[in-house]
């Protein structure tokens, strides 16, 4: 696993939870895309949990590629958020 990115923090995969609000469903087909891209490329951008909840806030689909690809930690930001609302909207 090559990490080609800024992160705060190395987190083991099975500490990481998606979020249950997560509207953006990812193919099969895409996860497999991305995870030869992570392959060759390395981490270019790290998972973002929120501070609130715990929950993944964007990186669901590198969450998943990284599974696929048998990896076991993740490179990780952190973000507070003031509320739920501010939280969910940053989803999308």
């Amino acid at each position: 696993m090559n990490i080609n990115c800024s992160y705060q923090k190395l987190v083991p995969i099975a500490q990481l939870n998606a979020h249950p609000s997560n509207a953006n469903k990812h193919s099969q087909r895409q996860i497999e895309m991305l995870a030869k891209i992570m392959s060759y490329q390395g981490w270019r951008h790290p998972i973002v949990v929120s501070n609130l909840s715990g929950f993944i806030v964007a990186g669901h689909g590198r969450l998943a590629a990284a599974k696929k690809l048998g990896w076991t930690e993740c490179p990780v930001d952190t973000q507070d958020f003031d509320d739920k609302v501010q939280e969910v909207a940053f989803l999308f």
